[in-house]
């Protein structure tokens, strides 16, 4: 018994210095990243503002899409014009959208009544739009999504940055909604493993950048989006905004992620079924297609949601037994290995929740969130190896596992 509780203990101790060097890493990288708040501050270049064409695709968005078009009507951009594509609607979605522009000239609509065989909905739309941006002549391209909420100086503070910057692809960490409890317990869990995947210090940096996008916020120069090949490059990508990112890399320019904090809301998924799909394409993708590498991370994840508690509650076990029998020092290393263990963990997450700007109450569903992100991985690899489709803007893919 006295080596089992020996061993307990020092595994509860790793647990410590696991969640130091985590919170430490996430110091690191929370303090090279950048705020789109910080753009706010920013003057106006001498040479003006540029021209920026908003595109948006939307297929059946009825519910949601005034909300949209009433934060890009805020705009307090001086320069912008803003495109919807809508892609074989079959709701109310352009009724709303027309009733919502109210003749707002700064608006165009576009509709699509079929899309090619071998190209994902969105991203037709997305290429169709960015053709009409450029025949109109726009200096910057940013795509986004029909149910993104934008703040009012959201498309100004992003351009600043990007000059500041000098940057050719700037994308956003949203601030995510939680109306459900899967938004409150799961999805902070799969962005924290994101983050893990993908750290703001390293995607920013100058010298050997991990290459990174978010689909819901890319705000390309033209001279980029045009040099990489648009949308054609990305149509047979599962994920085309880390695709993106890899070919700006390729071509020598530079991709930067900022942290919204707020200044871009969106709400990802509508049901746990959705997010789970929606959650599993990222993971495939980021894994490159990996079934192993998905299997480790489901793994860690599942080590750190649910095999840290229970060695942690068999260590409190072993040794208030240890303690029956007279041992009140193995009772104490006990409790305070576990309790420094916990009081790390809390550390961690109560930091990424606050810069997520996530709700704190959602931590008491970490170990369920890390749990199901486990599940996800673990079912990626898993259809990766029987080659079960994954579906996405309106298409089945088939992938072939690296």
């Amino acid at each position: 018994m006295q080596i089992i509780l020996i061993t307990l203990i020092t595994l509860c101790f790793c647990f410590v210095a696991f969640w130091c060097v985590v919170f430490w890493r996430l110091g690191r990288a929370m303090r090279m990243s950048i705020s789109m708040v910080d753009g706010c501050s920013i003057e106006a270049p001498h040479s003006g503002w540029p021209q920026v064409t908003v595109v948006i695709p939307a297929h059946n968005e009825a519910a949601l899409i005034a909300r949209s078009v009433e934060g890009l009507r805020s705009q307090d951009y001086v320069n912008v014009h803003f495109i919807f594509v809508l892609d074989r609607c079959t709701d109310r979605t352009e009724e709303v959208l027309r009733e919502a522009i109210s003749g707002d000239v700064r608006f165009s609509i576009l509709t699509i009544s079929e899309c090619p065989d071998d190209w994902a909905g969105k991203c037709n739309a997305a290429r169709v739009g960015a053709r009409k941006a450029i025949e109109d002549g726009a200096e910057y391209l940013l795509f986004t999504d029909a149910d993104v909420l934008f703040d009012p100086r959201l498309i100004r503070a992003s351009i600043a940055l990007a000059a500041r910057e000098n940057t050719d692809l700037l994308s956003a960490f949203p601030t995510l909604t939680a109306s459900s409890w899967e938004e409150l317990f799961v999805q902070p869990v799969a962005s924290l493993n994101l983050v893990r995947m993908h750290p703001t210090d390293m995607v920013n940096r100058v010298t050997n950048p991990r290459a990174f996008a978010n689909g819901q916020f890319m705000l390309f120069t033209r001279s980029m989006y045009e040099t990489i090949g648009g949308h054609e490059a990305v149509s047979d990508d599962l994920l085309e905004d880390i695709a993106f990112a890899r070919l700006v890399k390729s071509q020598g320019g530079r991709g930067i992620m900022v942290n919204s904090d707020r200044m871009l809301v969106v709400s990802m998924y509508d049901s746990l079924a959705s997010m789970k799909e929606g959650w599993k394409r990222i993971f495939i993708e980021v894994a490159r297609r990996q079934p192993r590498r998905l299997v480790q991370w489901g793994v860690r994840s599942a080590g750190v949601g649910v095999g840290m508690p229970l060695v942690q509650a068999a260590t409190i076990g072993v040794g208030l037994h240890a303690f029956g029998g007279g041992d009140v020092v193995a009772l104490v290393l006990a409790l305070v290995s576990v309790s420094f263990g916990i009081l790390g963990q809390l550390a961690v997450l109560c930091r990424f929740y606050s810069r997520a700007n996530a709700p704190r109450i959602g931590i008491l569903g970490y170990n369920v969130g890390c749990f199901i992100v486990a599940l996800i991985m673990i079912e990626g690899a898993y259809d990766l190896l029987r080659r079960r489709p994954v579906r996405w803007g309106g298409r089945e893919y088939i992938l072939t596992p690296r």
